[in-house]
């Protein structure tokens, strides 16, 4: 039996009442955040300026005349996009809540909550481990040198600097969100767990090409994105076989 007994017409006038929230709240985030884009921008490049390095020069740069005014108009839209896809899980959750039996109900809601826990450990992870480490290891190797008397030192450029951010943490959230995904699909009998397990060898070449896709075209940056995504993978295995022994 289901929870709930809603008609179909309150169903549908339901779904665009929580469309147009989901709307109207992506245009409010957009608005605040373009007002607030160079605050935004500051705590984006708070990793940048809490790194002590010694004979740098903590500046960025822009080459081009709207450089900036569209690295802050991008920032705004990302920001509408992130929070209003979170927003989505929420109301698609609960608009399908009621065609649901409970143990279905209760999975979905654990989903949802796995993914906002896997998306606010990405930006934890993103900001204040994996893009220090990276610009603090880069910068501290630094390469400037002078050439017949011509300067060769580093410059960063705003949009650059975001487009890294941003790639970082969709990384970062494809390869904690994996397992979630791969544990749902054994959850509702999609695959088993017998096929995770004979199929081991397969999974992780496409791991392997999915972290391809997501890394920078360099073959060490494939290969520290693939390995975690297969330690994932072996993951979701053992905590399916505990939980189907307890």
């Amino acid at each position: 039996m289901t929870i709930y007994n809603i008609s179909a017409v309150n169903h549908i006038n339901e779904l665009r009442y929580r469309l147009t929230y989901i709307v109207f709240s992506a245009l409010l985030t957009f608005s605040v955040s373009y007002l607030f884009s160079l605050e935004l921008f500051y705590v984006f490049a708070k990793p940048l300026l809490n790194l002590n390095i010694e004979n740098f020069e903590y500046s960025l740069i822009y080459t081009d005349i709207t450089e900036a005014f569209f690295t802050y108009l991008n920032i705004s839209i990302y920001t509408a996009i992130f929070f209003s896809i979170l927003l989505s899980i929420h109301h698609l959750t609960y608009f399908i809540i009621p065609g649901l039996f409970y143990n279905e109900m209760l999975l979905l809601k654990r989903v949802k909550r796995n993914i906002y826990i896997v998306c606010l450990f990405s930006i934890l992870v993103t900001y204040f481990l994996v893009i220090p480490i990276m610009w603090h290891f880069f910068l501290s190797n630094d390469t400037s040198n002078t050439i017949s008397s011509m300067n060769i030192h580093f410059e960063g450029k705003l949009n650059e600097y975001i487009f890294i951010l941003l790639k970082i943490f969709f990384s970062i959230f494809c390869v904690c969100t994996i397992p979630l995904v791969l544990f749902v699909l054994v959850k509702l009998n999609f695959i088993s767990i017998n096929v995770l397990i004979k199929q081991r060898k397969f999974a992780f070449i496409g791991l392997f090409f999915i972290g391809a896709l997501l890394s920078p075209p360099d073959v060490m940056s494939q290969i520290l994105l693939a390995i975690p995504l297969c330690f994932s993978y072996e993951l979701v295995i053992l905590l399916i076989m505990f939980n189907d022994t307890y």
